[in-house]
């Protein structure tokens, strides 16, 4: 018997952010990457719901999880609980890591949502890490998800691209961990 993935539907998606490290059993990790970050490391994370970002220093840990907010995660230690709707943007400063974050969350129309299906089919082969689930049917557009890391002097920024083709909407992250 095949086991599917399936994405949830959109409007179940949140974004969760921990000042703590969340258990990776907690999650289906399809890919999974280390950064080094100077003398800090990145723990980058695409699974079958959406993506974990842990940003590690002596002094904290930063985690960002955008999954279904049917996922089982804890409570403790949580700093920002959204629903991933519309545009918005969250900055938090923890024990020497500024964590800025900035979301989008659009459906579009069928032929548009196609257009942009190919397009990150193709800058998926470049990505910093990269997953392609099956859609929800045979005749469904596969489910992409994509994060584009970039290490700076001072921190690490982290493009996220998830697509939802049963809602024709496509997910796009952009997170800044800074070192102050």
């Amino acid at each position: 018997m095949a086991i599917g993935y399936a994405r949830p539907d959109v409007a179940d998606m949140v974004l969760r952010v921990f000042d703590r490290s969340v258990h990776p059993e907690l999650f289906d990790s399809l890919r999974v990457i280390r950064i080094a970050v100077g003398p800090h490391w990145a723990t980058l994370r695409l699974n079958t719901h959406g993506h974990v970002l842990e940003f590690r220093t002596d002094e904290s840990v930063v985690t960002e999880v955008a999954t279904s907010r049917h996922s089982p995660l804890p409570l403790q230690m949580k700093m920002i609980d959204r629903r991933l709707i519309g545009y918005r943007t969250h900055m938090i400063d923890s024990s020497g890591v500024r964590y800025h974050c900035s979301y989008q969350l659009e459906a579009v129309p069928p032929d548009i949502y196609l257009q942009l299906h190919r397009e990150m089919e193709l800058d998926a082969r470049s990505a910093t890490l990269s997953a392609i689930l099956p859609g929800s049917s045979p005749c469904s557009p596969d489910c992409i998800s994509m994060l584009r890391a970039d290490v700076l002097r001072e921190g690490l920024v982290v493009h996220a691209f998830h697509t939802f083709p049963d809602n024709g909407a496509v997910l796009r992250t952009q997170t800044l961990f800074e070192l102050l």
